[in-house]
């Protein structure tokens, strides 16, 4: 009965034979080795819209205030897979050089490596597994007292590659706090793109002022950061989204339906239930077929590729014959109803 199921509605199961999403950048807070205090972060995010695939990226600028007891260069890091070549860094406004890990040319004292491979070393107890290639590098000449580190990169965000909106994820690890000597409050600040909208996060109850929502948190209490956002949809398109194809599609089969019925109760010629039983199945695949354009249409969008088509019209006998054991039923009883000395 399953199987017969999904035969007479494919609508509801989704194939998909390519990744259905999209990974996004991974990237986290600054590593620190020595002796100095993160006594506060503030992390920035401006959503913006790439205007060639209309695809939104994270624009980041982060500022540490770092507390060092005497002057010193202190050895910095931070993960950053598939970030954009823009990274730029300033300590204490002077610009700072990045350089990539290369273990095989150089040797780095807080990289160390075991069977099981590469790690950067924090205490006796704490390590962390690390890809060299994934690791950006800079020495920060630190002043007695409190010095401000500045980072902005371009970051990638998890989105998925089917549906009609884009649902986008942006991550930030915030585990690497734990191993400076103390890491003070972070403020976050998500910058809105008048084309999206919040959905969630991990960091709990936010702040909004005009586009912008704010999060004050304890990293000790956050091994990562998790904001999810997607594109702006009106109230229109966020009923017909609930709907869905499938739902609109439905309830105009049950409104059809019901339509027939009634013309069967007052005219039991046999031409209205052969009608009735060719066109509403057929009027159902085309209500379903059209209501993906009407969805886009109410975004906006255009030429949007959804699913395998063929797979509806295979289905469209199966449909027909269930319908029309049901209007026969039906219309059997009704001519039973009206003529009961004929029965």
């Amino acid at each position: 009965m399953k199987k017969l199921f999904f035969l007479l509605f494919p609508l509801l199961v989704f194939g998909n034979m390519a990744k259905p999403w999209m990974d996004g950048s991974q990237h986290s807070t600054l590593y620190g080795v020595g002796n100095a205090s993160v006594k506060s972060e503030v992390i920035d995010i401006r959503l913006v819209k790439e205007p060639v695939d209309e695809i939104y990226f994270a624009d980041y600028t982060i500022k540490y205030r770092v507390y060092s007891p005497q002057k010193q260069t202190l050895p910095l890091l931070f993960i950053a897979i598939n970030l954009y070549d823009n990274t730029e860094v300033k300590v204490s406004g002077v610009s700072k050089k990045i350089e990539l890990i290369d273990i095989e040319k150089k040797k780095y004292p807080f990289i160390q490596q075991d069977e099981t491979g590469f790690f950067v070393q924090y205490s006796h107890s704490d390590k962390v597994s690390v890809d060299p290639n994934s690791l950006l590098y800079f020495s920060a000449d630190l002043v007695e007292g409190d010095n401000i580190i500045e980072v902005k990169y371009d970051a990638n965000l998890e989105f998925n590659t089917y549906g009609f909106i884009k649902n986008y994820k942006l991550e930030y690890s915030l585990y690497p706090s734990k191993f400076w000597k103390s890491f003070g409050p972070i403020d976050i600040n998500l910058i809105l793109d008048n084309g999206v909208e919040f959905k969630d996060s991990n960091l709990g109850d936010e702040k909004k002022e005009k586009n912008i929502l704010k999060w004050k948190i304890d990293p000790q209490n956050h091994e990562n950061m998790t904001i999810e956002v997607s594109e702006k949809t009106s109230f229109i398109s966020k009923i017909l989204l609930f709907l869905n194809p499938f739902g609109i599609a439905v309830l105009s089969l049950i409104a059809m339906s019901f339509i027939h019925f009634k013309l069967m109760k007052r005219n039991t010629k046999m031409y209205i239930l052969v009608l009735g039983i060719v066109l509403v199945p057929i009027l159902f695949y085309v209500i379903y077929l059209l209501s993906f354009d009407l969805i886009d249409f109410s975004l906006g969008k255009r030429f949007t590729k959804h699913g395998y088509v063929f797979l509806y019209v295979v289905t469209y006998p199966i449909l027909l014959l269930f319908y029309w054991i049901l209007m026969l039923l039906i219309f059997r009883r009704i001519k039973r109803n009206q003529n009961p000395a004929s029965s």
